[in-house]
């Protein structure tokens, strides 16, 4: 299963803060409060963003962060990118060229997943009405095996 880096999921919630924060400038301290998120973490998080120009700070009490583009225009690939060089700062994403699969399978499995977050726009995902939304179904499964996972507790009486 693909799964994204911690840093990818709370660059999306910032995100998604941003947008329902609706061109207010908002903190880190904020969104980390609102979200229970590491407070150093979203701020190198928004930083790097801005660095990216996906997002715009300003310094003081009244200061923070706000949406600088139309996220139409940014693809979850790039996303992921912006977040990857964060620590390595070589611009490499890792699933994409470190440790490229050579069997054909693979490797069609690998450009699929390529092209799939070259499409989806951030739009897609934080945008009210664009979402993107997982069926209902899949969430209905994933509770179930959740339930099956969890030890049955005793009724001590």
């Amino acid at each position: 299963m693909l799964s994204f880096s911690r840093k990818t999921d709370y660059a999306l919630i910032a995100i998604a803060h941003l947008v329902a924060s609706e061109g207010q400038m908002v903190s880190a301290r904020e969104i980390a409060a609102s979200h229970e998120l590491p407070h150093p973490l979203v701020m190198k998080i928004l930083k790097a963003l801005h660095h990216a120009e996906i997002v715009e700070s300003a310094r003081g009490p009244k200061g923070g962060y706000q949406l600088a583009i139309d996220l139409r225009d940014v693809s979850l690939f790039d996303l992921v990118d912006i977040v990857s060089r964060m620590d390595d700062g070589n611009g490499e994403i890792d699933f994409d060229t470190k440790r490229l699969p050579t069997e054909p399978p693979l490797l069609a499995v690998h450009h699929k997943m390529m092209r799939f977050l070259k499409d989806v726009t951030l739009a897609d995902l934080v945008m009210p009405g664009r979402r993107i939304d997982v069926p209902v179904e899949l969430l209905k499964l994933r509770k179930r095996r959740i339930e099956q996972l969890e030890p049955a507790t005793s009724l001590a009486g």
